[in-house]
């Protein structure tokens, strides 16, 4: 492992080359770890932790082939009934919730390069969810990509904000990113309207538009969601969308059962993509829990998603429900 960038840190450590050529032999070349260590005049254990070591300098990257998660009939169910362009359903596996969440930010971290092409924009959003497919994505550089923030910037540093998921997925993508230099919530519909109409932040508002793609996560529209617990919103503000009929959050906008927007003062204040914006893109929808079970059938329902990356249980829930709804 790195124990820092000078020569001395790494003295009693193997090269770079050498563990590359190991992981090169094995994974390209396809040769077995026997054949190997005789080419490398190694032991067979040392060919194995040089396999390690390349993976934790990043020597490699470890692709998992999304395929493999919609290929079921839960996956088949939910692309038909909901006209998904793909649904990937990760197995629960008797995983705990934790381990569950990261499995399914895992599959979506794997699938989100594949669904890019050589100068898409790519439109980011915010929260653990996204922040985890963030740090599970491969580097997989894809030439003239384009990474924005869907909403503006939160001062809260507990938060995974727009900000930083922007920045690492630009990162891994090997992408240009462009952040949103303004707050995502202000105190005042007044504030907001005064920023929204500086030159700077009315182009990079009005840009958002040329995201094609996005990927989201979304909440509950309950006051023990996080985004009260972080104050993103407010308590009463869960109340007056859910008194209007909101069952969910999608990128910090409110929409009801139906995928249709909720409007409110909240809304006023908000400096991010709107409804119509979120529609018009391809979106990647990451979601794990049941808790989550009526905002992704609202998602669904309202045409913010075309590809879908749930846990079982969730995909059972949503078509469910929807059978008993319709």
């Amino acid at each position: 492992m790195r124990s820092g960038n000078s020569p001395a840190g790494r003295s009693n450590q193997p090269s770079d080359r050498i563990v590359a050529e190991a992981a090169w032999m094995y994974y390209v070349k396809g040769l077995n770890q026997d054949r190997i260590a005789k080419a490398l005049s190694l032991s067979r254990p040392t060919v194995i932790s040089y396999l390690r070591l390349a993976k934790e300098r990043r020597l490699v990257d470890i692709r998992i082939a999304p395929e493999h998660y919609r290929l079921n009939a839960l996956s088949d169910v939910l692309t038909e009934k909901f006209s998904l362009k793909s649904a990937h359903v990760v197995p629960e596996e008797a995983l705990t919730e934790k381990e569950l969440l990261h499995a399914v930010c895992e599959v979506a971290a794997h699938l989100l390069p594949t669904l890019l092409k050589p100068g898409d924009q790519l439109g980011v959003s915010w929260g653990t969810t996204i922040a985890l497919v963030a740090e599970l994505m491969p580097n997989w550089p894809i030439e003239n990509i384009i990474v924005r923030q869907l909403i503006g910037s939160m001062a809260n540093p507990l938060l995974n904000t727009s900000e930083s998921c922007t920045m690492e997925i630009s990162r891994r993508l090997s992408a240009y990113c462009i952040n949103l230099n303004a707050p995502a919530v202000c105190s005042t519909p007044e504030l907001a309207q005064a920023l929204r109409q500086e030159p700077i932040i009315h182009e990079q508002l009005a840009d958002l538009s040329l995201c094609k793609k996005a990927i989201y996560s979304l909440s509950p529209c309950t006051p023990a969601t996080q985004v009260v617990h972080l104050k993103v919103v407010s308590r009463k503000d869960i109340a007056s969308y859910k008194k209007k009929g909101a069952v969910g959050m999608i990128a910090g906008r409110f929409i009801d059962a139906h995928g249709e927007p909720v409007l409110g003062e909240f809304d006023d204040r908000l400096l991010g993509a709107d409804h119509e914006v979120l529609r018009a893109m391809e979106g990647q929808l990451v979601a794990s829990g049941l808790s989550k079970l009526h905002a992704t059938l609202a998602a669904l329902r309202g045409s913010y998603v075309d590809h879908i990356v749930v846990d079982t249980s969730l995909a059972e829930g949503v078509i469910e429900a929807a059978g008993a709804e319709t």
